[in-house]
């Protein structure tokens, strides 16, 4: 091997532990954990072995990753896989690698129960929610077990999870800031300083995050206002926000520009004047919007403002109103004669059938109740109320909450402050029930849930099926014009990949994208420059450029016994000793690949330098 290959060789090296996940060393804030590392060429199945000082794992798997759930608490762990044949014969073990498990934060709530359980009816999956009240957001499995949690110091000491991202990303906000990050709390966006976010910011897509911003404008004092307080107050109103990757503006709407001054609830009024009469309130929340959600299929954009009991469908590209669903006492133009008897709403948001479906606070029925409601709105002049679920009396929150439709027609219910989240079935039966409170037995809030599959929906290994040698040293022999890569998207979205082959000098050879389906593998032919003989693999996950990995493999000449380069009398000398001594067996020395070697690959190999 000359310099030129020995230098690439100590560079890829280093990109050669990238390969390995979770990475040597790292340090991490969840229990269910994705293990992948690189190929061993032949190997039939893989070990993998997790030890600590208590336990011991050892698992097989036919592919190089796995994912693996239960491991504990504030625990340091070593891992090592090795691969073996078909015949379970050893072939290559990797050197051991180290992570460790933070312990769960020391104002994690005490008493988080689950009081009805159906796992038959169970949508599986772990539910992704916050601990509103105490400023972080979990991960816990259906036994109510705690399996993620996001580290709220890195988040101005608090951050409440919104989405789960197809990327492996999750999206959530703290105190004025709208954040993208990943499983280990670090920060990939996160809002300019200039936006003060509240309520709710939301990736609907990979370009963009929508969010709402509180905006004020002095106004006149509404009619019910007293001789007491100024002509003009602030009144506090809402802005949608739409951001690229970048933090920059794309798209805008304002309440102020379409909601008239007149559209308001007295009750809101109210309130502010007895504050202002106690050295309170320093606005009259006039909207109070608290879900933005963007129809991708519809190009509409769904914003509940709470304070006047309003649903509005916006036209994304007019920004004109399409229409407004609720109390009509608070609108100068009705547009249905059925209000649906909302109030205080919240997380309105469209189903994959196209639904409208959304929690009902109830703040101003009576009596008072807390519900879920889905509305037909295919027909925009008479939509239809189809299905309603009302909580019990014990769940009644006047403000949070969220109905979740789940893929198998179950309806996943965050009742916000009372600390309970349900699943019900079709027949709105309760097949599922989160209780948590605090160890003074006080309520914890909880602000949304979204239920997955697991932490890892866009996770990926790759496999070269005729790569031959080990990790040391990969190589393909020149009898192979292509490489047959085999890519598995070991996660539960589908994903977009990028693959490209590279020479000594990182130039892109060839390069493609393949989608790939969740839980699904893709086999591609790549085909070799004959003029090289060292190249770089490297796959990586469009939607999630920081998933990447390489492997770094060489071309060998068939019947190159002494690895010289060159075919000649030399490697016919060693190819007979290693027969006559019953040495190991030398992939390059099987000239007519029979699986061994014999006379037949000594004539073939004579053959071959004549």
């Amino acid at each position: 091997m000359n310099i030129k290959i020995k230098l690439f060789t100590i560079f890829f090296s280093v990109l050669f532990c990238q390969n390995f996940t979770p990475a040597n060393n790292s340090i991490l804030n969840y229990t269910q954990v994705y293990f992948s590392w690189p190929q061993i060429p032949n190997s039939s199945y893989y070990s993998i072995q997790i030890n600590n000082e208590n336990d011991n794992i050892s698992l097989n798997s036919d592919k190089n990753s796995i994912i693996i759930n239960h491991l504990k608490w504030g625990k340091n762990y070593n891992w090592k896989v090795s691969g073996y044949n078909q015949e379970g014969i050893e072939i290559y073990t990797f050197n051991d690698n180290l992570f460790t498990i933070n312990p769960l934060p020391i104002d994690y709530p005490s008493n988080v129960n689950i009081l009805t359980i159906d796992s038959s009816q169970y949508l599986q999956g772990i539910n992704i929610l916050d601990y509103e009240s105490i400023g972080f957001s979990v991960a816990l499995d259906k036994n109510a077990n705690p399996i993620w949690f996001a580290e709220k110091n890195n988040f101005e000491d608090r951050i409440w999870a919104t989405q789960f991202l197809n990327n492996g990303n999750i999206v959530g906000f703290g105190p004025g800031s709208g954040y993208e990050f990943d499983l280990s709390s670090n920060i990939i966006f996160q809002t300019p300083s200039n936006y003060d976010i509240h309520h709710h910011f939301y990736k609907p897509n990979n370009s963009s995050y929508f969010m709402l911003d509180g905006h004020i404008q002095f106004l006149p004092c509404p009619e019910e206002c007293p001789d007491n307080l100024p002509n003009t107050i602030p009144w506090l109103g809402d802005k949608i926000i739409e951001l690229d990757t970048n933090g920059d503006l794309i798209w805008e709407w304002s309440t102020f520009d379409y909601f008239s001054p007149d559209e308001y609830n007295p009750i809101w009024v109210e309130n502010y004047v007895n504050q202002w009469n106690f050295g309170g309130s320093p606005h009259f929340d006039w909207t109070h919007s608290n879900s933005v959600f963007y129809d991708n299929n519809t190009n509409r954009v769904y914003l509940s403002s709470r304070n006047i009991n309003r649903i509005t469908a916006i036209d994304y590209f007019t920004k004109d109103i399409l229409w407004s669903m609720g109390d009509a006492s608070f609108m100068d133009n009705q547009f249905f004669d059925n209000d649906f008897g909302f109030s205080g709403q919240h997380s309105a948001q469209i189903t994959e059938n196209g639904n409208l479906i959304l929690f009902d606070n109830g703040r101003d029925s009576d009596p008072r109740l807390s519900r879920c409601i889905e509305i037909n709105i295919s027909d925009d002049e008479n939509p239809q109320l189809i299905w309603e679920y009302t909580l019990p009396d014990t769940m009644l929150t006047l403000s949070r909450g969220e109905c979740d439709r789940l893929i198998n027609g179950n309806t996943l219910i965050t009742a916000g402050r009372s600390g309970n989240v349900i699943e019900i079935n079709n027949q709105n039966d309760i097949v599922w029930h989160l209780n948590v409170r605090q160890s003074n037995n006080f309520e914890v809030p909880i602000y949304r849930t979204e239920r997955i599959p697991n932490l890892f929906s866009n996770v990926f290994s790759f496999e070269i099926d005729n790569l031959l040698g080990n990790p040391e040293e990969y190589f393909i022999l020149n009898s192979s014009e292509l490489i047959n890569l085999n890519i598995d998207n070991n996660g539960w979205a589908k994903q977009t990949y990028d693959y490209k082959l590279l020479d000594t000098n990182n130039f892109v050879l060839f390069e493609s994208t393949v989608d790939i389906e969740s839980y699904s593998q893709s086999e591609i032919d790549i085909i070799l420059p004959d003029s090289l003989e060292s190249f770089v693999l490297q796959v990586k996950s469009i939607s999630n450029p920081s998933s990447i990995k390489h492997i770094e493999f060489t071309v060998k000449l068939l019947g190159d016994i002494n690895d010289d380069d060159i075919l000649n009398i030399l490697d016919i000398i060693e190819l007979i000793q290693i027969i006559l001594n019953d040495q190991s067996f030398v992939i390059q020395g099987d000239i007519n690949f029979d699986g061994g070697n014999n006379i037949l690959d000594i004539i073939d190999l004579i053959a071959l330098i004549i």
